[in-house]
């Protein structure tokens, strides 16, 4: 592998000579793509980093167009220079001859945190102070204006949560390996739960918690994650964001961060809309459990990030959703 990005390198950078490639260290985190780190070094000068980071068209658990390495590289790009921070994607490749399969290169932030786990009770605060104001930032973007149609608007917005469900009923119903009468039962009750109103289409993170972000000294340097972004309801984003706090900030909180929503958007919290949210995040838990073990029952040879991937949601994530849906 340092051959070849010796070699991707040379000719990506054709203005610089003698290019010389560190050793890769393999990222522990992740279970959607395989992630080194690396450094580069060269003669002469270039406009990316040489801390550098290879992202792999590598995916334990969903398929394409569920996740998509080349979507979520057009989105980092689309989002460069706005009020959302991202990391610097430099390149997509798709070539198999490089490395026999598709990747990105992208640039890699040293001395940050990925994850509020250990934080000060005040600094927890204060990074999700900051991020619900990127959030704000990021659901007011005009989506068209950044090119990002590609990624696909509903029929009309009120068609959204329907058409999000239908979705990943069909993933579900694909990866299925043997009965599972509680998600059955969920997607019953959540079809009958459909919101009737949408208030608006925003670009949507997809995954949006406090593991999906850089931070340093209780800022936000970057967002990460975007291989699940959409064009739809702000109040799945905020679900989703609301279930990933709660533990870690408490529910007083994460209430007052989506006032602070609220009060930077104009918009307010759709109370019917974010209950149908957080149980669909439920379910979305219950098929990536599905999915990770069908990878890894299914695979040879196995691996164990799958199987990581279903241990984690597995117990806590069902036990909430079993309760959501026999409460609905």
């Amino acid at each position: 592998m340092p051959d070849a990005l010796h070699r991707y390198l040379s000719a990506r950078l054709p203005q610089v000579s003698d290019v010389r490639i560190g050793p890769l260290t393999r990222s522990p985190g992740g279970s959607s793509r395989a992630m080194y780190f690396f450094d580069a070094s060269w003669t002469g000068d270039a406009t990316v980093s040489n801390t550098l980071a290879l992202r792999m068209d590598e995916s334990s658990t969903f398929k394409e167009p569920e996740i998509s390495l080349h979507r979520e590289f057009l989105v980092y790009r689309a989002l460069m220079g706005t009020t959302v921070p991202v990391i610097d994607n430099y390149w997509y490749e798709n070539d198999p001859s490089w490395l026999g399969q598709p990747f990105v290169i992208r640039q890699r932030v040293d001395d940050v945190h990925t994850s509020i786990d250990f934080a000060s009770t005040a600094e927890k605060q204060a990074i999700l102070e900051n991020f619900i104001e990127i959030i704000a930032a990021q659901h007011s973007l005009d989506w068209r204006a950044l090119g990002l149609e590609f990624l696909g608007a509903p029929q009309t917005p009120d068609s959204f949560p329907g058409e999000l469900l239908e979705k990943w009923v069909r993933v579900f119903r694909r990866e299925q390996l043997g009965p599972d009468p509680l998600t059955v039962a969920g997607i019953a009750a959540l079809s009958r739960q459909l919101p009737s109103h949408v208030c608006k289409i925003a670009l949507l993170q997809g995954q949006v918690g406090p593991n999906q972000i850089l931070w340093r000294d209780g800022k936000i340097l970057a967002s990460l994650d975007w291989e699940s972004a959409m064009l739809g309801d702000p109040m799945a984003d905020l679900a989703y964001f609301s279930l990933a706090c709660r533990p870690h900030v408490g529910d007083e909180f994460v209430e007052h961060l989506l006032d602070r929503y609220s009060e930077l958007t104009g918009t307010p919290i759709q109370r019917e809309s974010f209950a149908f949210y957080t149980n669909f995040q439920l379910f979305w838990a219950s098929v990536v459990a599905t999915t990770s073990l069908n990878y890894f029952g299914t695979r040879h040879p196995p691996r164990l990030e799958p199987l990581r991937a279903a241990m984690v949601r597995t117990r806590s994530m069902m036990r909430r959703f079993e309760n959501s849906v026999t409460g609905l």
